[in-house]
């Protein structure tokens, strides 16, 4: 997410909505993963616009990914992504925070706003794959109520149970 550990929360809760992200949203995604989200991040380095371009491309094709772009107020204030696992009974959560709406609070309210989205997916589970240093969003997620689950080779994998469920139809 980016955030310092001094990150503020919001006095009154955010009224984050997701929409489902799509081609043209490229541009807007891309400058969200800027030099100090990309430090932040366990998936590396620098693109191009291009690049990402086609990353999209592939990323909204894929059943198992489902992307959003978050707005406060009708404005786009980040993204986040929910990548199905263990056969759809998880998820892999990742969020972005643009760079001019960070330290607001605004990390733990798309947070929660994908828990909402996961559960309508019936996962049963939620997982986040952290920079050890990146206490921004441990704290993020920490407000948003995840455990530490592990702390290995400088990743901090934290984990939310959201209900779901899959159950026998």
């Amino acid at each position: 997410i980016g955030a310092s550990m001094d990150a503020v929360q919001p006095t009154v809760p955010s009224l984050i909505a997701l929409t489902p992200a799509v081609q043209s949203d490229s541009e807007f995604l891309y400058h969200l993963w800027d030099e100090e989200a990309r430090r932040q991040s366990i998936f590396g380095g620098p693109t191009d616009l291009d690049h990402h371009a086609t990353w999209l491309k592939n990323v909204l094709a894929d059943p198992e990914v489902h992307l959003y772009v978050a707005t406060e107020r009708g404005r786009a204030v980040g993204s986040g992504r929910l990548d199905l696992v263990d056969y759809g009974k998880g998820a892999v959560i990742s969020v972005l925070v643009a760079k001019d709406a960070r330290r607001r609070g605004l990390g733990t309210a798309i947070i929660q706003a994908l828990e909402r989205e996961a559960a309508a997916l019936r996962a049963e589970y939620i997982r986040a794959e952290i920079l050890e240093e990146n206490k921004g969003s441990r704290l993020a997620f920490t407000n948003a109520d995840y455990a530490i689950e592990e702390i290995k080779d400088g990743v901090v994998t934290m984990l939310r149970q959201v209900g779901g469920g899959r159950g026998t139809e």
